[in-house]
């Protein structure tokens, strides 16, 4: 029975070609955007669960406030890893992983700037996942001096040679012995680090047990016994904060606790606190594009299915005449489906797997399709497919199997054939998924034109960020800045300690000379030589920018961003005294001057509190603006009085620009996929349509020769069979506007600076649907109007 069946269903399709490619075009273009986004989603909703004890691992995380406002932070203060190992009974371990920015290091003539390197306590390999190909776990980073490489490290630097117990030298001052190595850290990780040096070698010489509000890149991670009891761990951590932190937090005018947060969510929540789940987010949107693109293709068939029920119903008819059960029927129609799909199912792993490296590239991932760690998942994909031929395939089976046969052989089945509603409402549906994508594309471009033109209040033209690694004392760094502005193609220069377009290093309490901590504000810290503002090209509202003529500035002046003037409540803030305190001195002084508030960070928050004092001995960088010209000729000269000043270190560099675009590559993405989704979404919704016309056409052949041979024109002919479709993508629009308008508010309301969603956009969407829509019935609609009357109407 099931062999005649398929040979039916093979016989059916090969019958109507045009049909059945339109069908399994739909169905596979479909799944295979579905194959993608799975895989997507499998390898974000991965991260982190390799660990053989990741059930019991949680991160630390810190939550300080003032003033109500609370801030997460996953950083923790250096002493909190063995206290809490030492004094909580369901602590099993502790590693704190202190990240160690980006050290030099040099084996024989070899020498390499590493940006993936951090400190780690000795228990790192018992409590994480990551095995070690050379070397012991359990001494490997137990004494100081002593690092481990991964494996694409040790090849860096010793080829093939065996590493273990090579040195490798650190700052030009440390050598480091390779006590083991380990292998690459697998991409769906968070932790990414190609050299782990022993937490003893930081300690060494300094005394961090009494650091209880000093947060620096420290992260410290807890291995909790299989049987512990959460609410009583959370007990004894509000107990241990009151022990060790409340007093000090209560003097600075804070409040603080701790949080635990599982290994297996960080990934999707890298705060911790809910509130940055745009990564959550986007899985949300790829599943949704995925469920409605795979939609649109299983409304296609239905569409064309019920459409040819009329030519299928004499066959209905026949085979219940015959006894044929209607459970058979059903069974006949829904395995034409799963066919048709399976069929679509091969087709859409090669178009996939084509598709994958470019979509690899738009979402920064390396996903591959086909291997063994990826059987389970193509079994599941296959049950997809066969599951999305029983949908596809649910409603036609139904609908064709419950014909009455003596209707359909006495001819009064034209009725039946008439009810077209469900019919206009798929197609209508199809476009409203189309049209909002359509807008959504449309919205997210306007948005990241928006950021990238915004007006951040400075200059961002030709300003090079250059990182001072290695670069010695403060005096080292004025030389540096005035080999620099020897060159004339630099304008301008300026030390810092902010890297504008990446971060502000530090954030600490302002406040009005005099007042209570409790009435300070959290400000960013920026740390400069004199010419900063001008480097920067920064409008001064206010007062004047700092001066070296102007003996005071270098020790007790403020220049203070709009924002922080607001903030403490200066209507005049010439003149007014404010206080810096980072908590281990106060630094007191006037206001000179007040600068317009600049975007140092992402448009996506408003600006904060900014304070500016001349300190260039904490500069991390080397700020210069460019005139305008040929780039590369202007970075190799830099270089070259780089390497004469700096011969160990490698010359680092960023435009700032490109540091500021980095910021909204989350955006960039998305805005990229939603363009190729909404393409492909309207290419098989239009599959479609240019299906049913063909059908249509066919069942009014007659008409058509009829008006043809009465007088009737190729236009009107075409209009009468266009005006149906087009008035269905009309009430798309309509359906679809406050639906796609409701969506991107939604989405616009997490940034600061954002751009409205207006009336064109919808219309360019519309337009743009009906256009391609109108394109596609045309072709099968002029060519039924063209069609000869006399072979119509010649069976009359």
């Amino acid at each position: 029975m099931v062999r005649s069946y398929l040979k039916i269903a093979f016989r059916h399709l090969l019958q109507h070609k045009t049909i059945t490619l339109i069908n399994i075009g739909g169905l596979a273009i479909g799944m295979a955007c579905c194959m993608l986004i799975v895989l997507f989603v499998q390898d974000e909703r991965s991260f982190n669960n390799f660990h053989a004890n990741g059930k019991n691992i949680y991160r630390l995380n810190c939550l300080s406030g003032q003033k109500g406002e609370i801030n997460h932070m996953s950083i923790t203060q250096f002493p909190a890893g063995p206290a809490l190992k030492a004094e909580l009974s369901d602590v099993k371990m502790a590693v704190r992983i202190t990240e160690q920015g980006s050290p030099l290091f040099a084996y024989k003539d070899k020498k390499f700037i590493e940006k993936r390197v951090a400190y780690a306590d000795p228990d790192f390999f018992r409590m994480f996942s990551f095995p070690l190909v050379a070397g012991n776990m359990a001494t490997a980073l137990k004494e100081p001096n002593t690092v481990v490489v991964s494996e694409s490290i040790a090849r860096k630097y010793f080829g093939n040679r065996d590493p273990i117990g090579k040195v490798l030298r650190m700052e030009n001052k440390t050598n480091c012995r390779v006590t083991a190595v380990m292998k690459d850290m697998p991409l769906n990780s968070d932790m990414q680090y190609d050299m782990l040096l022993s937490y003893s070698t930081f300690e060494k010489g300094l005394d961090l047990s009494g650091e209880w509000f000093n947060f620096s890149a420290n992260y410290t991670y807890l291995l909790l016994h299989n049987q512990a009891n959460m609410a009583k761990v959370n007990r004894e951590l509000q107990l241990f904060t009151d022990r060790h932190v409340k007093d000090i937090a209560t003097k600075l005018g804070f409040t603080f606790s701790y949080q635990l947060q599982p290994l297996d969510n960080i990934h999707l929540h890298p705060r911790g606190d809910g509130g940055d789940d745009n990564r959550l987010k986007l899985i949300y949107v790829y599943v949704a594009i995925a469920i409605f693109i795979i939609l649109i293709a299983c409304i296609n068939f239905m569409n064309l299915a019920t459409a040819r029920a009329g030519e299928r119903s004499m066959e209905v008819g026949l085979r219940k005449v015959m006894g044929a059960p209607r459970k058979s029927l059903v069974v006949q129609f829904l395995l034409e489906a799963v066919l048709l799909s399976l069929i679509a199912f091969v087709i859409a792993l090669l178009i996939a797997q084509l598709l994958l490296p470019a979509f690899n590239d738009i979402t920064a991932k390396s996903l591959h399709l086909f291997g063994e760690e990826q059987v389970p998942l193509l079994g599941l994909l296959l049950l997809v497919a066969v599951f999305t031929g029983l949908l596809a395939g649910s409603y036609p089976a139904l609908f064709l199997s419950g014909f009455v046969p003596i209707a359909i052989l006495k001819g009064t089945f034209q009725s039946l054939r008439n009810r077209t509603f469900l019919r206009k409402v798929l197609v209508v549906s199809q476009f409203v998924i189309a049209i909002v994508l359509i807008v959504s594309t449309i919205v997210v471009y306007r948005q990241l034109r928006y950021w990238q033109q915004q007006n951040l209040g400075l200059n961002k033209e030709y300003l090079l960020n250059v990182y001072l690694y290695g670069a010695g004392d403060t005096h080292k760094k004025e030389l540096i800045k005035e080999e620099t502005l020897r060159y004339p193609a630099v304008k301008e220069a300026s030390l810092s300690n902010m890297a504008l377009g990446r971060f502000i290093t530090n954030f600490n309490p302002i406040a009005k000379e005099g007042d209570s901590d409790e009435q300070s504000i959290t400000a960013g810290i920026i740390r400069s030589d004199f010419n900063l503002i001008k480097t920067l090209g920064m409008k001064l509202v206010k007062g004047r920018a700092f001066s070296e003529n102007m003996g005071m500035d270098s020790t007790s002046s403020f220049i203070v961003n709009e924002a922080a003037a607001k903030a403490l409540g200066l209507s005049n803030p010439i003149g007014a005294r404010i206080e810096w305190r980072p908590g281990y001195t106060t630094r007191k002084g006037a206001i000179v001057g007040v600068v317009k508030d600049f975007n140092y960070q992402t448009l996506r928050l408003p600006v904060g509190p900014v304070i500016y004092i001349v300190d260039p001995g904490e500069a991390a960088l080397l700020t210069l603006r460019l005139q305008p010209g040929a780039v590369d000729k202007q970075l190799a000269r830099l270089n070259s009085i780089w390497d004469k000043l700096v011969p160990d270190y490698p010359f680092q560099y960023s435009f700032v620009g490109d540091d500021l675009a980095k910021q909204y590559l989350n955006e960039q993405r998305l805005g990229t996929l939603f363009g190729v989704f909404a393409i492909l979404s309207v290419f098989i919704a239009c599959m479609g349509l240019f299906g049913l016309s063909i059908l249509i056409s066919r069942q009014r052949t007659k008409e058509i020769g009829i008006r043809k041979v009465l007088g009737a024109s190729v236009s009107s002919i075409t209009t009468l069979l266009s005006k149906d479709f087009l008035q269905l993508v009309f009430v798309a629009l309509l359906i679809a506007t406050p639906v796609a308008w409701y969506l991107m508010n939604r989405w616009l309301q997490d940034f600061a600076y954002r751009i409205n969603v207006e009336w064109w956009m919808f219309v360019a969407a519309g337009l743009c649907a009906v256009a391609i829509a109108l394109f596609t019935i045309s072709f099968q609609s002029v060519k039924a109007a063209l069609m000869n009357p006399v072979k119509s109407l010649r069976t009359e």
